[in-house]
């Protein structure tokens, strides 16, 4: 066990046929026609489902296994009914939910689309994608492509006044006074689409820069749908014991991920004007998530911090005691006396571990959601709320600056520690048999860019296919960048795999860039064979593994697309902060170091690790930025420090639609 000894208990013209079956790309269908009891749980007979389903879930799971029955007591108290909030932080629906996916791992492969029916019939359907995509990663049946989460579940991606919008679109069977029409922004690409422009939160409020002029950013779809990825391949209910058997490597996976999302959010920042406000500022203001739910209640706002002290706000701080004391004394006590070492060689792993387990296990992590989650008006932390707040959801969380907060504050426990030791020596991964000789960068510019995608599912959750027939979608900018290269010219005195990485960073000298270390964001990590003599990588991210693409669902545009949206990759139109019109300054950093073919060769990676890894050889993960460095040269052969530019190229504002000024 790690917790804590301290711890208190443990587009489109095409035909009709063609349209539709790429707007239904994937896509499980639900019928929600079934009974709804009110909007907070209290309890109905088991017998009921047969009535909603002509499938008996006892024909394919034995009514004594004992995941069975904890969900079918779940079930007759009304934790899994359809309508109301879920939330996985919600103990009753959690523990179900739980129940159901091991359940559903014990089904036989055969029988999995038979459960899927009971399922779709008898399951809330949030509860339902959840699982699925649980099972998706974890389990060994093959399980269908899911939607992405912003088309699956538009109200959480999309402000509120746009599904407003798209209800009256709807009403009115899509014919809506001109003038209305111009007011509230709705516009027809042709016979099937009809889009609402959509601002992000607080379009309507003076501009603040360290809240709203990066709100783009924190609420983009994809990066929203990327941080529900890293929550799905990391739940927090999961122990680190049951993680490890999955993935020995969880823990440093959990900590990169999250100082990678820090460091990238660190960049985007770095465009704003910073004379009276500090990038470092504490966002810790009112916040108005603009978000509703489907049962219209709004996404709970939250006020600002005022002098919390509750007994969840002391917990937290003991927490915060105690792994100081431990960092400081290089010792974790365990919950059971045992005594573990903290060395320069296990830190990532171990520190990792005790913070997942103390400030995302399932009680603290309740806490931080209560008490970060509402301000000073907490809600009672194990009551039913049909409105959790925005830090209840993982797809939602990145929205609100104070969750930037959270993730700051955990990973400054890895910089306290890594401060108490010795830098470690880059001098001993130089390469005298390669030699980085010459590059050549192209423009690299940012643009907004515009998007539309699919909201269907806030509007027909109880119609016929035919009324799909017509899309309502939202339509926003996105940022975005020009298509650019990265060339560099190596001459080789070998033969051989090599590692190649590189990372982008603030703007600073060869003798302070590793003083940053942290803010340094990972572009790409891969092998490459080095043939003897002049070598030329090319890199661009397009061709990059690493990244996921969404212009599939991009309705915008009505060229032919391929899918490469994956949840568990990080957005391909983020990998670029926002630069500046006259050009800003930022660091690109290029390495390149010897692998072993024995070693590289058995990184190979079941269903989980395909979708999830992130290393490429046996160092540690964000290398050489997982820490200071010392003995680093300007010159070395085979790493390099650029200076280079990123721009910004504002658009004109489009004929057919007004959004936020910072936007274009």
């Amino acid at each position: 066990m790690w917790i804590l000894f301290l711890f208190i208990s443990g587009v489109l013209s095409a035909p009709k046929d063609e349209y539709r079956s790429i707007i239904n790309e994937a896509e499980i269908t639900f019928n929600d026609d079934v009974f709804i009891k009110h909007i907070v749980p209290s309890g109905y007979s088991p017998q009921k489902i047969k009535e909603y389903s002509s499938i008996d879930i006892t024909d394919f799971v034995d009514k004594d296994n004992k995941n069975y029955q904890l969900l079918n007591d779940y079930m007759s108290k009304g934790f899994t009914m359809k309508g109301i909030t879920f939330n996985i932080y919600d103990d009753n629906q959690r523990k179900a939910t739980i129940a159901l996916f091991n359940m559903l791992q014990e089904i036989k492969k055969h029988d999995v689309t038979f459960v899927m029916d009971w399922m779709q019939s008898n399951i809330n359907k949030h509860m339902y994608e959840y699982v699925l995509r649980l099972l998706a990663l974890y389990g060994n049946q093959n399980v269908e492509k899911l939607l992405p989460p912003f088309i699956y579940k538009p109200h959480y991606f999309v402000n509120s006044e746009t599904i407003a919008k798209a209800y009256r679109v709807k009403l009115n069977k899509g014919h809506i006074n001109k003038q209305e029409a111009d007011v509230y922004q709705i516009y027809k690409n042709n016979d099937h689409i009809t889009y609402i422009n959509t601002n992000y939160s607080s379009w309507n409020m003076p501009l603040d820069i360290c809240d709203i002029e990066v709100n783009y950013f924190r609420e983009d779809i994809a990066l929203n749908s990327y941080y529900y990825g890293v929550h799905l391949a990391h739940p927090f209910w999961m122990s680190n014991e049951e993680l490890d058997q999955i993935n020995s490597r969880h823990a440093e996976h959990y900590h990169y991920k999250h100082q990678q999302l820090l460091a990238r959010y660190l960049l985007e920042k770095e465009h704003l004007d910073t004379r009276n406000t500090s990038l470092n500022h504490q966002c810790v203001g009112d916040y108005y998530p603009f978000l509703s739910y489907e049962n219209g209640l709004a996404f709970p706002s939250r006020s600002h911090f005022r002098n919390i002290s509750n007994e969840y706000k002391v917990a937290l701080i003991s927490i915060d005691i105690a792994l100081k004391e431990f960092i400081s004394r290089r010792l974790i006590i365990m919950d059971n006396g045992t005594l573990i070492k903290i060395t320069d060689d296990n830190y990532i792993s171990l520190l990792s571990k005790l913070i997942r387990a103390n400030l995302d296990g399932i009680k603290t992590a309740k806490m931080i959601r209560n008490v970060y989650g509402y301000g000073t008006y907490n809600y009672p932390m194990n009551q039913y709320n049909p409105a959790p707040s925005v830090l209840h959801h993982p797809e939602t969380s990145l929205r609100d600056p104070v969750y930037w907060n959270i993730i700051e504050s955990a990973l400054k426990y890895f910089r306290d520690f890594t401060n108490t030791i010795e830098p470690f020596d880059i001098s001993t991964y130089e390469m005298n048999e390669l030699s980085i000789t010459h590059n050549d960068f192209s423009v690299i510019a940012t643009y907004f860019d515009y998007y539309q995608f699919n909201i269907n599912k806030a509007l027909y959750p109880l119609d016929s296919p035919s009324e799909l027939s017509t899309v309502i979608a939202a339509r926003q900018m996105r940022l975005n960048y020009m298509p650019f290269t990265l060339n560099f010219t190596v001459l080789s005195a070998i033969q051989q795999s090599v590692a190649v990485r590189l990372f982008l960073g603030p703007r600073c000298y060869y003798t302070t860039c590793f003083h940053n270390y942290y803010k340094f964001f990972e572009l790409d990590s891969y092998i490459v064979k080095m043939e003897e003599g002049a070598n030329i990588l090319s890199w661009c991210p397009q061709t990059s593994s690493k990244f996921s693409f969404d212009d599939y669902y991009n309705l915008e545009t009505i060229k032919e697309k391929e899918n490469k949206f994956d949840i568990f990759k990080f957005p391909g139109n983020l990998v670029i902060p926002k630069g500046s019109e006259e050009g800003l300054n930022m660091t690109l950093f290029i390495i390149i170091t010897q692998v072993n073919d024995s070693i590289s060769n058995s990184f190979l990676y079941n269903k989980y690790n395909n979708q999830t890894s992130l290393e490429i050889d046996d160092k540690p993960l964000g290398f050489p930025f997982h820490r200071i460095a010392k003995n680093y040269v300007h010159n070395a052969n085979n790493y390099r420090f650029y200076n280079i530019s990123i721009y910004h190229k504002k658009r004109t504002i489009n004929a057919s639609g007004h959004f936020s000024p910072h936007l274009y």
